[in-house]
């Protein structure tokens, strides 16, 4: 196979009004990321912090700024942040959840796919209406973007963030996957919820009150029905962010590489930008870590070898 070499970023939370510093971050990255002439990028979810169109408007400029905004050059995928947004101020704690009652995260998912509308082209989806799930060919390899953003419920998702794919996107998601198109290419999933236990990935969190909070607001429902998929039709990688880490693990036999740890690190200041090397020997994963200071000499660390296994109206949730 021709060889492939991804730059996987993750959580920018790029916002016009709140932590400006986060646009340095992600700038920052991207130009690490071009500097390694990288083939291809990919951002799994929370591009932005509130949805909103100033926030759209700085990651575009980004994106363009890096030479991205192409389909065959930069893939992203959506997170709650993009959907929802999030908490900034003292005062929005208890607006907060009004706030994600009331959201069309239809709209807002049409609003993502409109503002990036250039990285959907000539992907493979169900209709021209719908935009996720897709898949992209790149030679080779075929990355599946895929929805994991749960619609907002009183008890199940309160506050936006935990995950989910509903009914007939798991189905079309099955009938991508098993797609003949996609039977010889290494599949690697794209989306933003975690599949690790967060006990595991902060252990420092699993007694605390907060951290007995965020599992009940940061969880992926459906995780057994999504891994089963991934493993019957042999995916390859799957790629997320959510979780302000980054790490590599493997459940049910599936290696997942998160990359929440980019540009916010919750144990670092640096920024952690894993660069993937797909060839005929599999695919390693590397975790760069870039001082913020762009003067500054960048560290990476290899991670373990994989085992070998095989128009913004256009667009629908």
């Amino acid at each position: 196979m021709t060889p492939l070499t991804i730059a996987h970023l993750s959580d920018f939370h790029i916002s016009a009004e709140h932590r400006r510093n986060h646009i340095r971050r992600a700038r920052r990255a991207l130009e690490y990321a071009r500097s390694l002439g990288v083939d291809h990028v990919v951002v799994t979810g929370d591009i932005t912090a509130n949805g909103d169109p100033a926030d759209y408007r700085i990651a575009r400029s980004l994106f363009a700024s890096a030479g991205l905004l192409d389909a065959g050059r930069l893939t992203v995928t959506i997170g709650n942040h993009d959907v929802f947004g999030g908490v900034h101020t003292a005062e929005e704690v208890l607006t907060f959840p009004g706030h994600c009652r009331v959201t069309d995260d239809k709209a807002k998912v049409r609003e993502f796919g409109y503002a990036f509308r250039e990285t959907f082209e000539h992907t493979l989806r169900h209709s021209d209406k719908r935009l996720f799930p897709f898949a992209k060919l790149l030679g080779d390899v075929a990355l599946i973007g895929v929805n994991t953003v749960a619609a907002h419920s009183r008890f199940k998702n309160p506050i936006g963030s935990n995950g989910g794919v509903d009914d007939r996107s798991f189905e079309l998601l099955v009938e991508l996957l098993e797609s003949p198109l996609l039977l010889a290419k290494r599949k690697i999933v794209v989306l933003h919820h975690h599949f690790c236990r967060m006990r595991d990935v902060l252990p420092s969190a699993a007694h605390s009150v907060w951290g007995a909070i965020e599992r009940q607001t940061m969880k992926l429902h459906g995780k057994a029905r999504l891994l089963k998929l991934f493993s019957r039709t042999q995916v390859h990688m799957v790629l997320h962010g959510h979780i302000h880490v980054s790490n590599e693990y493997i459940r049910e036999g599936v290696r997942f590489v998160n990359a929440g740890g980019s540009v916010l690190h919750d144990r670092s200041d640096d920024l952690h930008i894993t660069i993937l090397r797909v060839d005929d020997a599999g695919c390693r994963a590397e975790i760069h870590r870039v001082p913020a200071h762009p003067l500054s000499l960048p560290q990476h660390a290899s991670l373990p070898a994989e085992v070998p296994q095989a128009a913004m109206q256009q667009f629908a949730a």
